[in-house]
């Protein structure tokens, strides 16, 4: 028998697919927050999981170790553009959000609330308006930040935050985005493939992110150079202080955002965990 694992299909993850899937198992393509419902699901076993997610899936799964993605400032690949300073970023001010990630958003909404109050959060765009800010995730934010720093102006947008910056200059934490888990009813040949393979990985992530390199570059038309600098911005072997980062958080997401119902968290009226299913590939 051979076991889905989801897999993120953004650059972030390619010292991981380097890897090739777990014995008995096979990788499905999933987006970061398509993953929850996935894992709620049954329709994976295991999935490097948005942050934002894990308290939807309390009773679902447990971390496999400390392997994830995170990164201790800068990110480059969760970025939020927009028409002025984030620190001068507040309602009446519209925002365009991504669709893809549970975590992206709710750190957002956190920072936003923290900078000027969560009663001056910035609202959503109408469908159709120009927005004054946009958060963008993933290959794209690589593609734009890239396009940025050579132009200064990407999309119309004069300015960009890194969120994983803004995160720890507020805590001096890094910022954790997805966490590896599996199902707490998966089979125990699974958990025990998936522990071996993040620990063989562990062991090879240097030469894993060097072979990624060239196919991440010209796949997202982007400098060897650049693409290495991206890879090895992340952290996918996480530490004791990466935890620390995931609990405040989560603990800050349960004392501000928790229960309160705003469009923010939402997608076509479907609220984030019970989105669309993951198609295999």
């Amino acid at each position: 028998m051979h076991y889905p694992i989801a897999m993120i299909p953004y650059a972030n993850m390619a010292p991981y697919l380097e890897m090739g899937p777990p014995p008995e198992c096979y990788f499905v393509n999933c987006l970061p927050r398509n993953s929850i419902a996935a894992l709620q699901s049954g329709a994976v076993w295991a999935a490097a999981v948005p942050v934002g997610g894990l308290p939807i899936l309390k009773e679902v799964v447990e971390p496999i170790g400390l392997f994830g993605i995170g990164a201790r400032g800068g990110v480059m690949s969760v970025l939020f553009f927009s028409d002025r300073p984030f620190d001068g970023f507040a309602a009446p001010l519209t925002v365009r959000l991504t669709g893809e990630s549970a975590s992206s958003v709710r750190l957002l909404y956190l920072l936003m609330g923290w900078q000027h109050g969560f009663d001056r959060v910035a609202p959503l765009a109408a469908s159709g308006a120009v927005a004054n800010g946009q958060l963008v995730i993933g290959d794209t934010a690589l593609k734009w930040c890239y396009q940025f720093e050579q132009q200064g102006m990407v999309k119309g947008y004069g300015h960009v935050a890194d969120l994983a910056t803004l995160w720890e200059q507020r805590w001096q934490l890094p910022f954790v985005f997805a966490r590896w888990v599996v199902r707490l009813d998966a089979p125990e040949v699974i958990k025990r493939r998936l522990r071996e393979w993040l620990d063989g990985f562990a062991n090879q992530e240097a030469a894993l992110i060097e072979r990624a390199v060239p196919k991440v570059a010209t796949r997202l038309a982007l400098p060897d150079d650049y693409a290495r600098r991206y890879l090895k911005i992340i952290r996918r072997c996480l530490t004791a202080d990466d935890q620390a980062g995931q609990d405040q958080f989560l603990q800050g997401w349960e004392h501000h955002g928790a229960g309160r119902s705003t469009v923010w968290f939402t997608t076509q009226g479907k609220e984030i965990g019970n989105g669309t299913h993951p198609h295999n590939p």
